[in-house]
């Protein structure tokens, strides 16, 4: 019995060393660090940024022409779109009478050289009550038909040119409207 049991305190031992053995293991370790996460963004601005196309005593068959830049000063590619709000000051409704045309590529932006180049991106009213008259594209979130897109720090100039046309009655007399044009981005990246 004592042999056993010394042959189990052997045994016992002998396991006891083997398992301080075993966790004598050499080990280490790597560290990645500065792992560093910006946002890119997108800075839809616009020149000018006010009274892009105004006009004082218009008489039927007049025009006025003007240009607007639109830039990203952004990081990201974005898609935008343009909405007008033109609002009567009167009952008279001139903004249902005048017609807007917004072109691009146009190379000689003034009264007299708009309709001799350029691709027509819309013509129709100058705008509506709220939430207003699609211009260009559509403010919607995610791609739509006719957003313009924009690549980082990049820049395009449309021409925007409001008639009030010849066949004006008069009725339209000492009519006043006010339109307001928004330019809404988003980004394109991730954005089907």
């Amino acid at each position: 019995m004592l042999r056993t049991t010394l042959v189990l305190l052997l045994a016992a031992g002998l396991l006891a060393g083997l398992a301080s053995v075993g966790s004598a293991l050499f080990t280490s370790t790597a560290t990645v660090d500065a792992n560093t996460f910006t946002t890119g963004t997108i800075i839809l601005n616009t020149n000018p940024t006010t009274a892009l196309v105004t006009f004082s005593n218009m008489a039927p068959g007049d025009q006025v022409t003007a240009p607007i830049t639109v830039t990203n000063n952004g990081t990201l590619q974005l898609r935008y779109a343009v909405t007008s709000v033109a609002t009567n000051t009167d009952s008279k409704n001139l903004r249902d009478q005048l017609v807007l045309t917004v072109k691009s590529g146009v190379t000689d932006c003034s009264n007299s050289g708009f309709g001799s180049s350029g691709t027509q991106l819309y013509s129709g009213v100058l705008g509506s009550d709220s939430p207003g008259t699609k211009i260009i594209g559509d403010p919607a979130q995610g791609e739509q038909a006719g957003d313009r897109t924009l690549n980082a720090s990049s820049s395009e100039t449309l021409c925007f040119n409001v008639t009030l046309p010849s066949s004006t009655g008069n009725s339209y007399q000492n009519a006043t409207t006010t339109a307001t044009f928004t330019f809404s981005a988003e980004q394109t990246a991730n954005n089907p």
